[in-house]
This record gives structure tokens, sequence and C-alpha cells, in this order.
């Protein structure tokens, strides 16, 4: 039987649930997985954890895989499409750190730096505790997995039975719901 039928009776059996036959589809194509991702990813480090994560996509999504579509294009359209999700997460990560950076650092220039400064996020930590005690206890839950356990969107994803997509989605709004909370207490105290 030629490569191609095999690989093509193998997806059908995965289709139907069998976890041995996609199995053994992320056997021969783990090697060309973690290849892409070694060399595309913006983090090479993370090559074996964004191709474990394709083929998490690839189980879920196998249902819409359609007959006449072979398997690696599919497949390779998914790796490109964590790629891209990675991309963006280390490029937002980075813009982060060097937002923080340089307020921390024209901060520490200032003259003004010192207890006031220390009593402030002392308040704003307080007001954040406070904010996060208000969420409904799933959302304390998701900020508890990712702030105090330091579990990553995907690890969190498993836990709730979430995407990891979902997650990323749910974590950017509750930052910004914290913030407002945040800064509507300092403002009543009229500490802003």
């Amino acid at each position: 039987m030629p490569q191609h039928e095999e690989v093509r009776a193998l997806v059908g059996k995965a289709r139907r649930g069998d976890e041995v036959a996609f199995g053994e589809l992320v056997v021969r194509f783990s090697a060309a997985v973690r290849a892409l991702c070694a060399l595309r990813a913006a983090d090479p480090s993370r090559a074996d954890d964004l191709a474990q994560q394709v083929f998490m996509t690839a189980w879920k999504r196998l249902q819409e895989l359609d007959n006449d579509v072979p398997f690696w294009p599919w497949l390779e359209s998914i790796s490109r499409n964590h790629l891209l999700n990675e991309w963006r997460r280390v490029q937002r990560e980075r813009g982060l750190k060097q937002r923080y950076t340089a307020a921390w650092l024209a901060r520490n220039d200032s003259e003004e730096y010192g207890e006031q400064e220390a009593d402030q996020i002392e308040l704003q930590v307080e007001c954040l505790r406070e904010c996060i005690k208000q969420l409904p206890d799933k959302m304390q839950d998701l900020v508890r997995m990712r702030y105090e356990e330091n579990c990553s969107s995907e690890q969190i994803a498993l836990k709730m039975g979430r995407s990891s997509d979902a997650v990323r989605q749910t974590l950017v709004r509750l930052r910004d719901k914290l913030r407002d909370c945040v800064e509507r207490r300092m403002a009543n105290r009229g500490l802003v």
C-alpha cells in the first residue's frame, strides 16, 4: 500500500476515535512538525511544546478534516497557526517588558522615588486583591493559576476544559477589568 494511502487509512481510523491510529500519525509526522516549529518559532526552545499543542489541536479538530484533504497540509496549517499565535504572544510580552522597563527607569531617575512610591504600590496591591475577590470563583481560579501557580494558558486550558486561545482572551479581558477596578478604587481614595 502506498504511503499516502496508509496515512489516509490511519486518518480514517483516528477520525472514528482510534487513539492508536492517531498515535501512529503522531509518530510519522512529529519530526516534521517539530522541525517546522524549531525553524519558525519566535522562541526555538518552545518547539517541543508547540509541536505538542499542534497535535492536541489536530486530535480535537480531526472531525473537521475533509476526506479529500491530505493530512500533512492540514497539519502544517495548524502548525502555522500555532506559530503565529506564539509570535504574537512573544511580541506582546516584549512590548509589555519594554513599556514597564521604561516606566520603571523613568521613576527610578526621579528624586521623588522612595517611601511614597512604596506606599502607593502597597495600596495598589491592596486594591487589586479587593478587585480579585469580587470576581466569580472561576475567574479567581484562572487568576490564581496564571499568576500564583505560573501555569501557562495551555495548562490552564487543560484544567478548565477550554481552548488555550479562549484562556488567553479571557486573561486579557480580566487584566483590563482588574486594571479599571484598581484605578477606580485608587481614584475613590483620592490617590490617582
